[in-house]
């Protein structure tokens, strides 16, 4: 993969994880308990995705 997809693939993963982290504070600011959780385990497990993906990206290739 050339530099400038990787950037791109990296920046995409960056603003879908923005999004979903809007998301994500959104459903907690609703009044359910449910919700409040929902939207905080969304919020972690971007904590552990989002990097993982980014390495995925970025590591060097092996043939």
């Amino acid at each position: 993969m050339t530099k400038r997809l990787k950037l791109a693939a990296t920046a995409l993963v960056l603003m879908l994880a923005v999004a979903f982290f809007s998301r994500f504070l959104n459903w907690m600011n609703l009044p359910s308990d449910l919700w409040f959780w929902s939207g905080t385990t969304g919020a972690l497990l971007l904590l552990v995705i989002v990097p993982s993906l980014i390495a995925g990206i970025w590591r060097a290739q092996r043939h």
